[in-house]
């Protein structure tokens, strides 16, 4: 296995495409239950934010964590 050698521009597109991905799902899902398209959107932008951020740092995190990596 290589060494793991992203970079944290890297980590940054790879936590926007995976929060499109799921805040689009969600949106579907909350707009779906609730039928408030102005609510849903500000809701979904917001968790858009927060959750990209927190995927950011959780994944730098992991860059640094031996734990099940194979020489």
């Amino acid at each position: 296995m290589k060494p793991d050698t992203s970079t944290p521009k890297r980590s940054i597109a790879k936590a926007v495409s995976f929060e499109t991905v799921s805040n689009l799902a969600g949106f579907g899902i909350a707009y779906l239950m609730f039928g408030n398209l102005g609510g849903c959107a500000v809701f979904t932008g917001l968790c858009f934010g927060v959750k990209l951020i927190l995927f950011y740092w959780h994944e730098r995190a992991w860059q640094q964590v031996d734990w099940g990596k194979q020489a």
